[in-house]
């Protein structure tokens, strides 16, 4: 990646990700997440916000 790239990256928006779920999925969700940034190498250098909350009882807006 060219210096030019990087400082592209650092001046874009950070990615936002909210995964809100019982334990099990919201670590399925996470780990499938950093397979994806670390094949993408467009998200070299971005910054990345990742709100986690683990909910043992599903909430009625899942089902």
């Amino acid at each position: 990646m060219n210096p030019l790239t990087r400082i592209i990256n650092r001046l874009r928006r950070p990615l936002h990700i909210r995964l809100v779920g019982p334990a099990h999925q919201t670590a399925a969700a996470l780990h499938g997440l950093a397979h994806m940034v670390n094949r993408r190498h467009d998200m070299n250098g971005r910054r990345i916000r990742i709100d986690l909350t683990i909910r043992e009882k599903p909430l009625e807006e899942w089902r």
